[in-house]
């Protein structure tokens, strides 16, 4: 279904792609805006002054408009020759989900079959409507058509015994062959069909033509098995690699049984991305600093910043932050309904999220399946420097960490930028340079790529700063501008059996704990252990914090709490921490040095993390852990175990123990 943005929430709304690019490079901006004539610049975020940057822009479009887009994906079979009085004869599995409203299922040229709420079969012709049969979802069957000079043909087949459900003849009908579609009619005016397809055949002018759907994906084209040249045209991005016709749940792996997973997941409300072009093209300057900027344009309703990231030409620093963009990009524009997620407060992001029927990966789609798939071209309308996570009222994500970025400018440190999608790209290369690697306060998504990079690092000495909670938990891939998660079972959404499985690169998908190898507790020394929007608490100093090895992280911080206050919920503990747990893969150096505990009741460990000693051991493990250890590679790991620390950081003209511990680290790990 397309239809033209509602910006009644926010004024202007775009991407910016690539939104991490390199001095001396060029990225594109990409914008719908209510105003024709709107004025726009490039500003600083990570400065408390903010700078406006006088780089070169081209402009591609004479006046701003406001862009339509499409929802729901669907099917398009590839033209043939008109098959005159000859034959044809047509097929496809397909299983329906939820449909609230009457959906066509398929169209062939002057024929329609639609599906109602309670699934009920009718199929149009050039003569009226016709009731046909009645299906239950998730149930496949097969449908075929056929069409011949006597007129059309339809019969319905239940899969799973290959049953015969209804058949029906409509003597002398037109049997032109026409546009074929799946999913949706093709006009984009109509919601599409909320359901699964799978095999599809077609016989007709002479030629025997079959389409098979690979478990990787997804792909925009898929050529039939007999001529790759004949390709379906598939649209808005469906979930590939899901339980088929032909799936047992005696495999759960696709790459041993890719027929048991030769299936395509098609909701009404899937998004590939925004299709427009570029309004405009912005030159990044060859001497440009390394920092967070904006694309800031300024309409008479109101003035929207569009976030980007600059990476210096050549490493300039001992330090680099590392920009969770993978988290970002997961939790961009989430919409948390109201009656499912109590607001505390409001934020025009989610708002615009809600009123274009935008989903992230913490969403389900209309059918109640998760959201697994998601594209950079997107709004991104939840990741802007002012943004207000309506279920904590506090600041959330991109603006939480431009106080780090802040703090150390205001400081006089030098710290580089990249972000996670640079180190998925490029590997060990990206962070060879630096001494140190500081994250994000929330840097939760990592690629197996990612992954492997940052095993280089840390083996070549690198020291790492995890300076966030709920930090490298959920695995996912990347292919091109898309990023792809499987949560399996999770109480945000769960998968369906036997689709843990990533189709972009066939890996297992869920959170890295299961995973094996990479459990955060084996090599961050912490484990994520729970979520609360209750008050953040300050840390306390431990025993191993006096040590002559790490009492430098302490130098000058006076006896008392350690981040009593803070943007996120009032202190540096707290939103979602991390704590130590009883291991064998715990590093055997690791040492706690301090710890905040006494939260409120409504921090809980989360149910499944096993204990051996039960409900005992679960109540002491209701507090954050801040850590350090050196590792096999010479260099340290440092935890803070909490996604409100850098929301505890001093503002300008202020000072703390948290900003004493930072720049302390910052000097410990540029040496």
């Amino acid at each position: 279904m397309r239809k033209p943005l509602n910006h009644s929430a926010m004024p202007v709304a775009g991407y910016i792609e690539p939104w991490s690019v390199k001095a001396g490079a060029s990225t594109r901006a990409h914008l719908s805006c209510v105003d024709p004539h709107a004025s726009f610049r490039i500003v600083s975020l990570d400065r408390d002054e903010q700078e406006v940057a006088e780089w070169d822009l081209q402009r591609h479009s004479g006046s701003f408009k406001v862009r339509d887009f499409s929802l729901g994906s669907w099917v398009e079979l590839p033209a043939l020759p008109e098959t005159g009085d000859a034959g044809w004869q047509f097929s496809f599995e397909f299983l329906p989900t939820q449909n609230d409203t009457r959906k066509t299922i398929c169209v062939l040229g002057d024929l329609a079959v639609s599906i109602d709420a309670d699934g009920h079969l009718d199929i149009a012709t050039a003569d009226g409507v016709h009731a046909f049969a009645q299906v239950s979802n998730e149930r496949w069957y097969e449908l075929s058509v056929s069409g011949s000079s006597v007129g059309l043909a339809a019969t319905l087949v239940a899969s799973a015994r290959r049953t015969e459900i209804a058949s029906v003849d409509f003597p002398g009908a037109a049997h032109k062959l026409g546009r074929i579609c799946i999913g949706s009619d093709g006009s984009g005016e109509a919601k599409s069909f909320n359901g699964r397809i799978g095999r599809i055949s077609l016989d007709a002018a002479g030629r025997q033509c079959s389409w098979r759907f690979p478990t990787r994906g997804p792909v925009e084209r898929l050529g039939s098995v007999e001529d790759s040249a004949l390709a379906l045209t598939i649209h808005n991005m469906p979930t590939f690699c899901v339980a088929s016709a032909r799936f047992t749940a005696e495999v759960h792996d696709p790459r041993l049984e890719p027929s048991h997973f030769d299936a395509i997941h098609l909701p009404d409300d899937d998004f590939g991305g925004f299709d427009w072009p570029a309004d405009l093209t912005i030159d990044i300057p060859a001497d440009a600093r390394a920092g967070i900027f904006a694309l800031e344009v300024t309409t008479g309703q109101g003035t929207e910043r569009l976030p980007f990231f600059v990476r210096a030409a050549k490493p300039s620093a001992a330090l680099a932050f590392l920009v969770p963009t993978s988290t970002y990009l997961a939790y961009a524009d989430e919409r948390l309904p109201p009656v499912r997620y109590p607001w505390h407060g409001s934020d025009r992001g989610h708002l615009f999220s809600l009123d274009n029927g935008f989903l992230c990966l913490y969403d389900v789609h209309s059918d109640l399946s998760g959201v697994s798939l998601t594209s950079a071209r997107r709004p991104r309308a939840t990741l802007r420097d002012d943004y207000h996570y309506p279920l904590s009222n506090c600041p959330h994500l991109l603006p939480v960490d431009l106080q780090l970025l802040k703090f150390y400018a205001r400081e006089g440190i030098d710290i580089d930028i990249l972000t996670d999608r640079d180190l998925h790209d490029e590997g060990y290369a990206a962070v060879a340079a630096y001494r140190g690697l500081l994250t994000g306060s929330h840097p939760e998504y990592w690629s197996c790529d990612m992954m492997t990079a940052l095993d280089g690092y840390l083996d070549a000495g690198g020291n790492l700063a995890y300076l966030g909670g709920n930090g490298f938990y959920w695995v996912v891939a990347y292919q091109g501008e898309t990023m792809e998660l499987r949560r399996v079972k999770s109480d945000i959404w769960s998968g369906r059996p036997g689709e843990a499985h990533m189709s972009i690169t066939g890996e297992p998908g869920g959170n890295w704990e299961d995973r094996g190898l990479r459990n955060p507790q084996s090599y961050l020394g912490v484990t994520y252990l729970i979520m609360s929007f209750g008050p953040s608490r300050p840390y306390g100093r431990l025993e191993g914090s006096f040590s002559p090895e790490h009492h430098w992280l302490f130098d000058g911080i006076p006896d008392g709490p350690i981040g009593d206050g803070g943007t996120v919920l009032g202190g540096a503990a707290g939103y979602e921490i991390d704590a130590l747990v009883r291991s064998q893969e715990t590093p055997k150096n690791l040492v706690r040095l301090a710890t905040a505990d006494g939260f409120d009741d409504s921090f809980q460990v989360r149910p499944e993390v096993w204990l051996a000693d039960g409900n005992v051991e679960r109540e002491t493990l209701r507090r954050a852990d801040m850590t350090i250890y050196r590792h096999d590679g010479g260099g340290q790991v440092f935890c803070t175990g909490s996604v409100a620390w850098i929301g505890a950081l001093p503002g300008p003209g202020e000072g703390n123990a948290v900003g004493t511990i930072m720049k302390n680290l910052a000097e410990g790990f540029s040496r």
